[in-house]
């Protein structure tokens, strides 16, 4: 067991009677654990339903002396006894049906268990030593009892693993996988796609999240709602489930594109306005009345620590936030990070400096442009560029600006563009591979990178003659290694790109029950 808090209630075993400033210091005390909700004896039963915990260790411990003869002690649970139960070694003791019991002595100490059903459970632990002959309590004492709440991982904390979708098949990602492998080695792990339907998007099915309390960690695997009933990735979220990670999933019925996980980010830790977010602050996009499902919504802003807010993505096909805006380690930035975002007139520039007569062989069959000359003609394409950045982009910048306290040093403008897709009634997608839509996975003191290669080139293995790899590798912060992955089959031909098709487990870091709680309005 990795017991959470082992608390001495300052009952003296060698007294008459205890001291009542024993008792003084421990009330008010907080015992912290987190929600149960893996599977730990594997019996495909969760095991906060699965009434026995004879060896789980995800329990709150609290260490009880012994009680001497004929003193009792008076146990009672109080707040949300519905989503906690306090049991006396492998015995249930109190629940939502038994909210009070007495311990009587003498006996040689006991264990109490605190077990929590839920994230961000409030509930509270009344003690009362007294004598079984005396009326009146000897001491009193009063604790907290806290689940931890839910944390999603940002970019800036160490990567453990990083997943995929393998199809090795004709017309495959092997290029994709090879480069992720090249780059991570064995912390590098493909699915075969075949048995999932041939379904690539595991960013947009799953997303990592983390709960943590002293001694206590519990890895968590959100399960999205763009497919269901096992269908698909559906069927993926399960075998990721084992002792010390649990699964979980929020809303039911018809999914929007909005409720892929590509639609769901975290920023860096951040101040704002004084207020110190030290997980960072979730952000998802909306599309007019579409949004992530409303139980996910709401299950997010109730944890408090992550204090979410909306971009615009109504502009885009797909429309997820991952498709125009990342966040990469930066030691020399004044906040350790860097905001990367996308600048179609940047885009633009880069097009029309290139020599008109470049060939494009990937572009030619996927986007209908074999030259760059042809691109720098198209009015249309330059007009549709311009109107996005001005009456989406930079709004969506400037809410980014306000909710995480950025200003102008902590963005880099990246090359982009983007084109009007008749295929999605005429929303837009990536003309160029979206070099925002990227994996970021810290190692030790090196940040990789795997970015989508734009293929802006006319030799697809000469990395060094195109212009926007150059660009982009002269803004990468320092410490960040660049991987190019080829994703133009799969990925970007089909409305995605490297993020999309990769997710990745991070360790988690902070100890929110001492850095998060002006967050928590409890």
């Amino acid at each position: 067991m990795s017991p959470l808090l082992m608390l001495a209630l300052g009952l003296a075993c060698y007294r008459e009677e205890p001291v009542d400033s024993d008792w003084a210091a421990l009330d008010g005390q907080a015992v912290i654990g987190i929600a149960n909700l893996d599977d730990d004896d594997e019996n495909e039963v969760m095991d906060w339903e699965d009434l026995q915990v004879a060896g789980d260790d995800d329990l709150a411990s609290l260490s009880l002396p012994a009680l001497l003869e004929g003193q009792s002690l008076s146990l009672t649970l109080t707040g949300d006894a519905e989503r906690s139960r306090v049991w006396l070694d492998d015995e249930l003791l109190l629940d939502a049906s038994t909210l009070q019991a007495t311990l009587s002595g003498p006996d040689s100490g006991r264990e109490l268990r605190v077990e929590f059903s839920d994230f961000r459970v409030l509930a509270g632990l009344e003690l009362s030593l007294g004598h079984e002959d005396e009326d009146g309590p000897l001491a009193q004492a009063a604790l907290s009892l806290e689940s931890a709440p839910l944390i999603l991982n940002h970019h800036l904390q160490q990567g453990e693993y990083e997943m995929a979708m393998e199809y090795t098949g004709f017309g495959g990602n092997s290029a994709f996988i090879r480069g992720f492998e090249d780059g991570l080695g064995d912390a590098f792990d493909g699915w075969k796609v075949a048995s999932y339907g041939y379904d690539v998007w595991i960013q947009d099915e799953i997303e990592f999240a983390t709960q943590t309390a002293p001694g206590l960690h519990m890895d968590l695997v959100l399960d999205s709602i763009r497919s269901q009933n096992g269908q698909y990735l559906d069927a993926l979220p399960p075998k990721l489930a084992e002792p010390g990670v649990a699964v979980i999933g929020y809303g039911q019925g018809r999914s929007s594109s909005q409720d892929y996980f590509g639609n769901l980010e975290v920023s860096p830790p951040v101040t704002v306005d004084g207020v110190h977010y030290p997980y960072g602050r979730a952000y998802w996009g909306r599309n007019g009345t579409l949004a992530p499902h409303e139980d996910l919504r709401t299950m997010l802003e109730s944890q408090q620590v992550q204090r979410p807010f909306e971009l615009d993505v109504s502009w885009l096909c797909v429309g997820h936030v991952d498709e125009f805006i990342t966040f990469l380690p930066d030691p020399d930035s004044d906040k350790g990070f860097v905001m990367w975002v996308t600048d179609t007139a940047l885009g633009w520039d880069l097009i029309s400096e290139m020599a008109p007569e470049t060939e494009l062989p990937r572009y030619g069959p996927t986007h209908g442009f074999d030259t760059i000359g042809q691109m720098v003609e198209d009015d249309e394409l330059l007009l549709v560029n311009q109107d996005l950045q001005a009456e989406y982009i930079e709004p969506n910048i400037e809410i980014m600006k306000q909710e995480l306290g950025l200003d102008d040093a902590d963005i880099v403008r990246i090359p982009a563009l983007f084109e009007a897709n008749r295929l999605c009634g005429g929303y837009s997608l990536s003309l160029i591979p979206g070099t925002a839509n990227m994996t970021v996975y810290p190692s030790g003191d090196t940040v990789k990178a795997f970015i989508p290669d734009p293929f802006l080139r006319t030799d697809d293995d000469d990395l060094s003659s195109d212009p926007m790899i150059t660009i982009i590798e002269d803004l990468l912060p320092s410490g960040v290694e660049a991987h190019w992955l080829d994703d133009w089959s799969t990925y970007h031909a089909a409305w995605g790109e490297v993020h999309c098709g990769s997710n990745t487990r991070r360790t988690p870091g902070g100890s929110w029950w001492e850095d998060a709680r002006h967050l928590m309005g409890d």
